[in-house]
């Protein structure tokens, strides 16, 4: 042994090789992890609303008609891994009033002429529950960025009824003040805080045809 390397005979050799061979083989068999999806966003089950205090008498709701952009990578393995980037149209406001929506898309609101898109972008997303979690990211309203928290509920996944593809279902809501992105136009009459409610449907899985 001396000056030498050691080599154990042949028999003792086998079961080693056989174990990493079975290891090896394992591995091949083991699943690979699911992708991220990309959903493909179906507008025509996708909004976005707003509710906001008038006077304390009642709330004015509406919903932002024109929708120029959604893009979501859904992970349901790791939610962690998933994102969002959104934009809606400002001049697209609708109260069902069309002088309040022209004054609110004026200078002294939304100032819709100079800042035309209201944007948002996820930063972090996290698992709460078995379908809940939260969703924080940048929003930029009238120029200003701010970040806001959404809490969110994975309404549910399964087939289309046409049966072609699969479909993602969430419902996310948020609260801000419209005072942290410079509109304080009648306040305390026209309320700072700003509910926003938003519904989402994205298709995967396409099958082939």
């Amino acid at each position: 042994m001396h000056g030498g390397t050691f080599r154990p005979p042949p028999h003792a050799r086998a079961p080693t090789v056989a174990v990493f061979g079975v290891a090896l083989a394992l591995i091949g068999m083991a699943p690979a992890a699911a992708e991220p999806r990309a959903l493909e966003v179906d507008l025509a089950h996708t909004a976005v609303f707003w509710k906001i205090s008038h006077g304390g008498f009642s709330n004015v709701m509406g919903q932002f008609r024109k929708i120029d952009l959604v893009e979501i990578t859904f992970d349901p393995e790791n939610v962690g891994n998933s994102k969002v980037r959104a934009s809606v149209e400002a001049a697209s406001l609708d109260s069902n009033h069309f002088y309040r929506d022209n004054f609110t898309r004026s200078e002294q609101f939304l100032n819709a002429r100079e800042f035309k898109d209201i944007t948002f972008e996820s930063t972090a997303i996290a698992q709460t529950g078995a379908n809940t979690g939260t969703m924080t990211g940048d929003l930029t309203l009238r120029g200003v960025t701010r970040p806001v928290t959404f809490g969110v509920t994975y309404n549910k996944t399964g087939e289309h009824l046409s049966g072609n593809y699969l479909l993602d279902g969430f419902s996310a809501a948020t609260t801000i003040k419209r005072t942290d992105f410079g509109i304080d136009a009648f306040i305390p009459w026209v309320g700072d805080e700003v509910e926003i409610l938003i519904e989402v449907e994205g298709a995967h899985g396409r099958k082939e045809r």
